[in-house]
């Protein structure tokens, strides 16, 4: 992939570690938040990668 593929890439991916950082807050203690919670690890591990 170029390198502007993969910058778009990577903004996509802080995009949706932010969201779902935001939706975990939000959820408050229920089943909800550990999904968030889950997501929100899964795209941080993806920007960390990249």
């Amino acid at each position: 992939m170029g390198a502007f593929a993969v910058a778009l890439k990577r903004r996509w991916y802080e995009r949706q570690v932010k969201k779902y950082l935001k939706k975990a807050n939000k959820a408050g203690w229920g089943l909800d938040r550990n999904l968030y919670f889950q997501k929100y690890c899964y795209y941080l591990q993806k920007v960390q990668e990249e």
